[in-house]
């Protein structure tokens, strides 16, 4: 049995609450510690429990909150791109939630897992969409296998920004998209933009910290 199923498996039969909020879009992430950067060169933090969304926001559900759809590529099952970090941000204010920061990102793409990937320490396509088999362009969220917490697209598809600055005046985005090499699928890479940017290898997920807020 793979190690994340296995943790999957563990994590749903002994903290079943903290898997699966009720809305099962959304993802609960238990509170504690977790190793931020590298495997092996990583820095301990500490973070209360948070809901971080199950996919990335698709076109559909952007469409129905913004009343417009910006993407380069169409399809309502698609995640949503070419939308700036503001876009991003008031979108997921719209709907009672916001933006993860980068560290809150990391946690739930880890999992729980300590290789560079949060499959393991090689490059396996069933779990991500990245240049070598995207066929340079975006596809339906939740199409690969998701990691240990049921998270889909934590690694390809679309970059997703994230709520924290980088230095100067960049924000940060993780995981990888369609276009870039396997390297950038690891679940510590990080990469910044300026939030006025879009492109249409960038999107984003949404969480938030009480259920009920």
């Amino acid at each position: 049995m793979k190690l994340t199923t296995l943790i999957f498996i563990l994590t749903f039969l002994l903290f079943p609450s903290l898997v699966f909020s009720k809305n099962s879009n959304e993802v609960q992430i238990p509170s504690g510690e977790f190793s931020a950067g590298p495997p092996g060169n990583g820095k301990t933090k500490s973070l209360p429990f948070f809901y971080i969304d199950r996919t990335e926001v698709t076109q559909k559900d952007y469409l129905k909150v913004v009343g417009s759809n910006p993407s380069f590529f169409k399809g309502e099952n698609l995640p949503v791109e070419k939308v700036t970090w503001f876009d991003a941000r008031d979108y997921c204010l719209a709907v009672g939630k916001r933006l993860p920061t980068e560290w809150e990102w990391e946690k739930a793409a880890k999992a729980g897992s300590t290789t560079r990937f949060f499959w393991g320490d090689e490059v396996n396509p069933e779990y991500a969409w990245y240049k070598k088999n995207a066929k340079k362009r975006t596809h339906p969220v939740g199409s690969k296998k998701p990691n240990a917490l049921g998270l889909f697209d934590m690694a390809g598809n679309v970059w997703e920004w994230t709520s924290s600055n980088a230095e100067g005046l960049g924000k940060i985005m993780r995981g990888g998209s369609w276009r870039n090499k396997s390297r950038s699928l690891r679940s510590h890479h990080r990469i910044t933009s300026l939030p006025h940017f879009k492109y249409h290898y960038v999107g984003f997920r949404c969480a938030r910290d009480d259920q009920g807020s």
